[in-house]
């Protein structure tokens, strides 16, 4: 394993205590989920393929995207937001399942995946951690979440940019699978 993945295993194992504190401390289900989702991560450093080609600058992006607060988990969410939270963190679950040796914080040439539900949008995982955080950030109501999830909104967008540059046989990829983000839209 190269630093980079020890570092990666670090990072998120951390996060995985913070996650159980707060489970802990405020219990809820986007709560259990968090867990659950950086417990993912921690294990996914240990084992994924190295790069064929990696980005230094979008490494930045990438983490600046993971450690952005959006806010915290408010105590209480609206039935429909938690839909909508819940719906997310299943298609990130979802992407990170099928991704897994691939996965990476920067992009890097890890190997291209197509399959669901990278079949439907080229980048579902962070179509689900933007709906998750729109969830989160309008339920808990603090006026700066809001500038975070638009600063986050901006990083993904130039993440996604970036990944298209890097992966090989993308050029094809595209041309199957047509929309980036949302369907329709972009």
């Amino acid at each position: 394993m190269r630093a980079g993945d020890w570092a990666g295993f670090a990072f998120f194992t951390f996060a995985l205590a913070l996650s159980i504190l707060a489970g802990i401390e405020h219990p809820s289900i986007l709560g259990a989920v968090s867990v659950v989702h950086n417990g993912m991560l921690a294990c996914i450093f240990l084992v994924r393929r190295q790069p064929v080609k990696t980005d230094r600058a979008g490494l930045y992006l990438g983490l600046i995207a993971s450690i952005l607060p959006s806010t915290s988990f408010p105590d209480t969410v609206p039935l429909p937001l938690l839909v909508l939270g819940l719906a997310g963190y299943a298609l990130v679950l979802w992407s990170l399942t099928v991704l897994w040796k691939s996965f990476g914080i920067a992009p890097a040439d890890r190997g291209l995946v197509t399959k669901a539900p990278y079949n439907l949008v080229r980048h579902p995982m962070y179509l689900g951690e933007l709906l998750l955080r729109v969830a989160i950030v309008i339920s808990a109501e603090e006026l700066w979440g809001y500038g975070m999830f638009l600063a986050l909104v901006l990083i993904q967008i130039l993440r996604i940019k970036r990944e298209e540059t890097i992966i090989a046989g993308y050029e094809e990829y595209k041309q199957n699978t047509r929309w980036r983000l949302l369907p329709g839209v972009w």
